[in-house]
C-alpha cells in the first residue's frame, strides 16, 4: 500500500500498549548493541556534513535507546509519546536534550527546524504515517537529511494485512498496524522527499515468495524548490 486509510486511536492505543509491554519484557542494550553496529555508522556519515556547534536534530520514535546520542550535533530533540514510561521504567539510562512526550502527526516546532531527521522503525507503529511525512517535510531544513528505517513486505501481505485492519479490526492484535511494501514505502516518500540511497539491511534468510519481509533503510533530502521568476 502506498496510501493508508489513518486506524482507529483506539487500535494505535492497543499497539502502543503492546510495544510498552514489549520493553518490560527486555533490556533496551540488546536493541541498542544492534542499532550501534548496523544503524549508527550511517548515521555518523550523514551527520558530519552538519556544523557540530549549531546543527540540530530530531529523532521521532525514540524510545528508550535513543540512538541520536551518540552523533556531534549539540541541539537534540527526541519525541516518543511513551517517553515519560521509559522514563519510569528505565531510571537514569535516557541521554539529555529535549523530550516531546507526543506523537508525530503534530509537532510543536517552526517550519525547517532541523538539519537532520531520524525516524527509525516507526511509520509503521504510528497513528497516521501520512501526516507524519507532512510534518517531516516541513520540519527539515532545505538542505537537510531524512534518515528513516522500516520493515518492508511483500505486496500480497501487505494488502492482506491493510484488508484485515479496515474489515475485521477487532482480530488485528500485532503491533504494527500498517504493513508497507518496498513499492509502497518508496511511493509514498517521494511524494515529500527525494530518495538520495537506499540500502537493504536484511541478513540472508528464507521468505516465503509471497511474505518476503525485508529491513530497508532510506536516506532522503527535500525536493528541489522550482525556481518559478522568468527572465526577461
Amino acid at each position: 500500500m502506498s496510501k493508508h486509510k489513518p486506524i482507529s486511536r483506539t487500535r494505535w492505543q492497543a499497539s502502543q500498549g503492546k510495544t510498552l509491554a514489549r520493553w518490560k519484557k527486555m533490556s533496551p542494550n540488546v536493541d541498542r548493541e544492534l542499532q550501534e553496529q548496523t544503524i549508527l555508522p550511517i548515521l555518523l556519515r550523514c551527520a558530519e556534513q552538519y556544523d557540530k556547534e549549531e546543527g540540530s536534530l530530531l529523532e521521532i520514535g525514540c524510545g528508550p535507546i535513543c540512538i541520536s546520542q551518540h552523533l556531534p550535533l549539540k541541539h537534540k530533540v527526541y519525541l516518543d509519546p511513551l517517553i515519560d514510561d521509559f522514563r519510569r521504567q528505565f531510571p537514569g539510562m535516557l541521554p539529555e536534550g529535549e523530550f516531546l512526550a507526543t506523537t508525530a502527526e503534530r509537532i510543536k516546532k517552526p517550519a525547517e527546524s532541523f538539519d537532520l531527521i531520524i525516524c527509525l522503525n516507526t511509520i509503521s507503529f504510528s497513528l497516521n504515517p501520512e501526516l507524519i511525512m507532512h510534518e517531516m517535510e516541513r520540519l527539515l531544513k532545505d538542505d537537510g537529511t531524512l534518515i528513516i528505517d522500516m520493515r518492508t513486505h511483500s505486496p500480497l501481505e501487505a494488502r492482506l494485512h491493510y484488508l484485515a485492519e479496515q474489515l475485521f479490526p477487532i482480530f488485528c492484535t500485532k503491533t504494527r498496524p500498517y504493513y508497507y511494501s518496498l513499492r509502497g514505502i518508496r511511493s509514498t516518500l517521494s511524494r515529500h522527499f527525494k530518495i538520495r540511497e537506499e540500502i537493504n539491511q536484511s541478513k540472508a534468510r528464507f521468505w516465503l515468495p509471497f511474505f518476503k519481509r525485508e529491513q530497508r533503510l532510506f536516506i532522503c533530502g527535500r525536493h528541489e524548490k522550482t525556481d518559478l521568476t522568468s527572465t526577461a
